[in-house]
């Protein structure tokens, strides 16, 4: 695949996640973590808002790096890939270290094929 191509995939991806993040935390915590005790709700939809704001410059980032010359951008991939990695192995070690009931699957399956499209593209 395309350096351009995929680095345009992963930035509009997450930055779709990052404004649905910022949009509707609340929904998007009740969807992925179930009822919160009411204490809860606005702290983890707080996170939720940071969490967007971050996936929206990593997603802003790939956006602008995409006419990086080949070699760069392969390189900016490799690194996206593994950050995708990395962000699979906390949410499964969230679980793993009893801080969550259960394993969001979606996230699971988003990050995992973000990493495929950006180390098959490095």
């Amino acid at each position: 695949m395309d350096t351009i191509l995929a680095l345009t995939i992963i930035g509009s991806i997450m930055i779709t996640v990052g404004l649905i993040f910022i949009a509707i935390p609340k929904a998007v915590n009740q969807k992925i973590m179930g009822n919160l005790p009411q204490d809860a709700i606005n702290i983890s939809a707080s996170f939720r808002v940071i969490l967007g704001g971050v996936s929206i410059a990593i997603g802003f980032i790939s956006l602008y790096c995409r006419n990086l010359p080949t070699e760069y951008a392969k390189i900016l991939l490799f690194a996206l890939g593994l950050g995708f990695l990395i962000i699979n192995s906390q949410i499964v070690l969230s679980k793993v270290r009893g801080f969550a009931k259960e394993l969001p699957i979606p996230p699971i399956i988003l990050f995992f094929l973000l990493a495929i499209i950006a180390f098959y593209s490095s």
